[in-house]
């Protein structure tokens, strides 16, 4: 029985010398106290390559080590804030909003500077309307009255066309326009305005023409056309 004993202890004894003799074996360690074996390997009972630990490190400081390098990842940009929405336009009341046209216009081959003129042809409805100036009216060869107690009269006449001299100034950078509040005749025919699907307008109190082909043409008896992005009144 004591002979046993005795050999149990040597065993444990030589047990305990090896494993001692395997972790001890030569090395830096890193901060979680072990390395990675790369000679000699077969010697300490590693494998080439394998990572252990001395002095009672563990697996557990390399997973936080680990945990915590992954932590210190990028985070996800934010997401932009939706672009804010613009104002919606306010329309004066007893107005129709008009704008600038796209297209060129043609005054018997002068073409019109909508940007340097104080009275500038605007588009309603997708109809081009002509600012009755006197600098228009002559150019179209028009003839044009205003009576404060009849009202705004326009003529067809055999007058020759002048050239087109511009009203110098600068558009409003919103064109709001009205109806008049006066009568209207054309070729001295009175025209219910209020009735009409493009009726004459104001705007900074000049009366606009529309220049659709039932005015222009059959009553006028000017020439229009809309080519090439082009618009063409000519007398």
């Amino acid at each position: 029985m004591m002979k046993a004993t005795k050999i149990l202890i040597s065993t444990l004894i030589l047990s305990l010398s090896l494993s001692s003799f395997a972790a001890a074996h030569p090395g830096r360690t890193d901060s979680n106290g072990g390395h990675t074996c790369k000679t000699n390997c077969e010697k300490w009972g590693l494998k080439y390559g394998e990572y252990h630990y001395h002095n009672g490190g563990s697996s557990n400081s390399s997973s936080s080590s680990n945990s915590g390098s992954s932590s210190s990842a990028p985070k996800p940009a934010p997401t932009p804030a939706p672009a804010a929405t613009p104002p919606k336009e306010v329309i004066p009341k007893g107005t129709v909003k008009v704008n600038l046209p796209s297209y060129t216009i043609l005054v018997n081959g002068q073409q019109v500077s909508n940007s340097t003129s104080k009275y500038p042809v605007f588009e309603y409805k997708d109809i081009t309307y002509f600012p009755m100036t006197w600098n228009y009216t002559q150019a179209l060869g028009l003839e044009t009255k205003w009576d404060e107690s009849v009202g705004f009269a326009i003529r067809k006449t055999s007058n020759k066309a002048a050239k087109l001299n511009a009203d110098s100034g600068v558009p409003d950078s919103k064109l709001y326009a009205k109806l008049p509040d006066f009568n209207i005749f054309v070729n001295d025919v009175w025209i219910d305005n209020a009735s009409e699907d493009y009726p004459l307008l104001v705007l900074n109190d000049v009366t606009y023409f529309p220049m659709t082909w039932e005015y222009a043409v059959e009553q006028l008896g000017l020439t229009i056309s809309l080519d090439n992005n082009k618009f063409n009144i000519s007398k």
